[in-house]
């Protein structure tokens, strides 16, 4: 009886005594070099809180609770930025208070790029740069006289610090440079524009499918893919069934900093036959008399008062346009639309189309390469029949990516 009685009262000791969190959360810690940039990733295998903060030697960061790493923290010898993680408990007033510190130290000195919080897995993930070269601060070694009076000593202003010429830390990436040095960016942020929506139907096939639920389907599916694998930021123009203008859509890019502007429609065509993909960048004058028709198209949704988009145009049009077309953005929109062509073309099985020009609207006063896509033709009774199949919508969402994904990998080259 004895015995029994002293079991369940060491049971009892042990339940009151458990920490709030019997099983510690568990954290596998990775990181890789990009052009430009060093990631480093906190994956949990659940959701956790955290905060962080930066100094010369590197980030700490304080989890709410205790947690276990699931592979030993190598050091990264290999690594442009990081150099080692080091990880300790700080033990509270009770078991159920300890929580975990992880250090990152670095090789050299750094900014924080970017930091930002993914889901399923949940990961916390720092972007890391290296900081820019501080200026040498000039010396000149002249002979001191030692007659000088003290007097003249308080009178001699005092000698800037390296402290003082040291320049501020900066939280975002790229550093700021001259204007002759300056370098094009790395790519943090995309906007993703589902064409149509609302009372604008767009185009419609014989099954009554119709252009803006097939072009919001294919636009969320590519959001989830570029913020899962590449972790950057997707601002959608429309996230629901609604009516967007063509104007707010590209001012929403604009004013969310985005670097690059992907329009996605679903094509149709009075020739049965016509199918495949095409992709297109703004310019005042079409490439043929179709793409410019199709613009017609696209740019009278809402029943916007239009300007003849052709050679006579007027001149605010070519204002417009003349902002638009800076060497830089339509060199990169086209190299945008040939990698974003290229995979289409090898997923739609067609003779390549090519990479088109035409006045759309919704690509005018775009701060940033913007290209249009049509990733199918409705009125093909074959590609309206793939359209209805969500798995190849799927598809079509996947090379999208993997376009965007090349590209961004050639932009952020030029970033070196």
């Amino acid at each position: 009886m004895k015995h029994k009685i002293l079991v369940v009262l060491l049971f009892s000791f042990v339940l009151v005594n458990l920490p709030l969190f019997p099983f510690p959360l568990s954290i596998n810690i990775r990181s890789f070099d990009h052009k430009g940039f060093t990631r480093i990733v906190f994956e949990g295998d659940e959701v956790f809180e955290y905060k962080y903060n930066a100094s010369q030697v590197g980030i700490e960061l304080r989890l709410s609770r205790k947690a276990a790493v699931k592979k030993q923290i190598e050091v990264f010898r290999r690594s442009q930025l990081l150099d080692r993680v080091v990880h300790h408990v700080e033990r509270g007033s009770t078991p159920d208070t300890d929580i975990s510190i992880f250090q990152v130290h670095l090789k050299t000195d750094f900014n924080i790029g970017r930091h930002f919080v993914l889901e399923q897995p949940f990961r916390v993930v720092f972007d890391l740069v290296k900081a820019p070269a501080k200026p040498k601060k000039q010396v000149n070694v002249q002979l001191k006289d030692t007659r000088t009076t003290k007097k003249k000593e308080e009178e001699k202003p005092p000698e800037q610090t390296e402290e003082q010429e040291e320049p501020p830390d900066s939280q975002t990436y790229p550093q700021p440079q001259s204007r002759e040095e300056k370098k094009p960016s790395l790519i943090n942020t995309i906007c993703i524009d589902p064409g149509h929506g609302g009372s604008d139907l767009g185009a419609v096939g014989r099954q009554k499918i119709t252009e803006k639920v097939i072009t919001l389907k294919v636009g969320l599916k590519l959001k989830r893919l570029i913020e899962s694998k590449l972790g950057l930021y997707v601002v959608m123009t429309r996230e629901k069934d609604e009516e967007v203008s063509l104007n707010s859509r590209v001012s929403k890019a604009n004013n969310q900093k985005a670097q690059l502007f992907v329009s996605i429609h679903v094509n149709s065509s009075f020739r049965k036959v016509a199918r495949g993909p095409e992709t297109y960048y703004v310019s005042l004058k079409a490439t043929d008399q179709e793409a410019f028709q199709l613009s017609q198209k696209e740019n009278s949704s809402f029943k916007e008062e239009l300007d003849k988009l052709a050679t006579d145009a007027d001149d605010e049009l070519k204002l417009i346009l003349w902002n638009m077309a800076q060497t830089e953005y339509i060199k990169e929109s086209s190299k945008l639309a040939d990698f974003i062509q290229a995979e289409l073309n090898i997923l739609m099985d067609t003779a390549n189309r090519g990479v088109k020009q035409a006045p759309f609207r919704v690509l005018m006063r775009a701060a940033m390469p913007a290209i249009l896509v049509e990733v199918a033709f409705i009125s093909n009774y074959s590609e309206e029949k793939k359209l209805l199949d969500n798995s190849f919508l799927d598809k079509i969402a996947s090379a999208l990516y993997v376009g965007i994904s090349k590209y961004i990998y050639y932009h952020n080259t030029l970033y070196q």
